[in-house]
């Protein structure tokens, strides 16, 4: 081919790539896929809108207030999401079912819970809580029901005259990187209460480490949805909602360097379902350990990567999991696994970092048991090991 004749070639795409942009059509060939995709901004547009519309109501403020010598002094900000409902007739009679139809003479009024940080509520000193309805500049006299020792969730009880909406929790294992997603808050305070951001998914799981007893050492490692959703001081505790307006996940916390921007983290809402059922009724959620000490296999195969990595020899055909290196007699795990053992996945979840082995330990609640595939000798079995 000639230069011209490339340089026409050249000019023709051009002009294909332009007057095909004047329709509402957009193909895209990635990695061999084909993906065709009708794009109506307005109705977009339209779906995040009735997402905001829904979920916005649900989302209260969260003042907590500490005594000092004279009186309760406001010292903080925070936000909630009310999730559930009850109707408190006049006759003093409570109806769980909300949904049903009441005569609103008979009605006085509708007892809500609310889930919202731990670190929201908490306090060194006397205080009490309040739940703030910004729509209606309403500030509610609210009770603790219960907070969680290790996941940043806690649960509120608050009275109210006017029904609202309780939020509708999606399945948050279906989240997916990329997955649209709005955070609704209120950063900075009340001035900016119901305040609604807009974003992306970056990562739909994300194990993080924690201090949760105050020694500089952590101790915790939990479960997070990682976006790039504005979230601010004072949006903690707020909905992090799908395009349908459903929770997908409770607001906790956001990485601030001057090299790192537009990294929040949330809590998923399966795990938050699963709490709740526990905090509302004032119980610390037991958990568990097994009792081992264990290498991650990634970092003795690459030992010059790492500093204090032992000299281990892994089978050649296994490039992740944890390497068990000690069994302690008094733990969950002693006769079921051994020195040597390889943990492949616990509970159908690859494990490639110590991290994910804990966090998804730390989802076994109150008893139960995990499953684990382990490499032992050479030969892939399956352990089970009850609490």
């Amino acid at each position: 081919m000639t230069k011209l004749k490339r340089l026409l070639f050249v000019l023709m795409l051009s002009l294909i790539v332009v007057l095909s942009g004047c329709t509402n059509i957009f193909n895209n060939e990635i990695y061999n896929k084909s993906y065709n995709v009708e794009i109506d901004i307005q109705e977009f547009e339209d779906l995040i809108t009735a997402a905001v519309e829904k979920a916005a109501p649900c989302v209260i403020g969260v003042s907590n207030y500490e005594k000092n010598l004279v009186s309760y002094q406001l010292a903080s900000t925070g936000s909630g999401v009310i999730y559930s409902c009850e109707v408190l007739l006049k006759d003093g009679t409570i109806e769980k079912d909300y949904e049903k139809t009441f005569d609103s003479d008979n009605v006085k009024e509708y007892i809500y819970r609310a889930v919202t940080n731990r670190h929201v509520i908490e306090s060194k000193v006397d205080n009490k809580i309040k739940a703030y309805i910004g729509d209606d500049n309403q500030k509610l006299d609210a009770t603790v029901l219960g907070y969680d020792d290790k996941v940043d969730l806690a649960v509120i009880e608050f009275r109210y005259i006017r029904f609202i909406q309780p939020i509708k929790f999606a399945d948050s294992e279906q989240v997916k990187r990329g997955n649209f997603a709005v955070a609704i808050g209120n950063p900075g305070g009340y001035d900016f209460y119901g305040s609604s951001t807009f974003g992306i998914i970056s990562s739909p799981k994300r194990y993080l480490s924690d201090d949760t007893d105050g020694d500089k050492i952590n101790d915790w490692d939990s479960e997070y949805i990682q976006h790039d959703v504005a979230i601010n001081p004072g949006s903690s505790g707020g909905a992090l909602v799908n395009i349908k307006g459903e929770l997908i996940g409770i607001n906790t916390l956001k990485l601030v360097d001057s090299e790192i921007d537009n990294m929040g983290f949330a809590i998923p809402s399966n795990l938050v379902k699963e709490l709740i059922k526990y905090l509302e009724q004032g119980k610390k959620p037991t958990r568990y350990t097994l009792g081992i000490t264990t290498y991650e296999v990634i970092r003795l195969i690459n030992r010059e990567d790492y500093s204090g990595v032992p000299q281990i020899d892994i089978p050649e055909d296994i490039t992740y999991g944890l390497y068990v290196d000690e069994v302690d007699v008094t733990g969950h795990a002693f006769m079921k696994l051994q020195n040597g053992d390889i943990i492949l996945e616990i509970n159908d979840v690859k494990v490639t970092k110590s991290q994910e082995f804990r966090a998804e330990l730390g989802k076994v609640i109150d008893g139960g048991f995990v499953m684990l595939k382990v490499v032992r000798s050479g030969e892939e079995i399956t352990v089970r090991i009850d609490f």
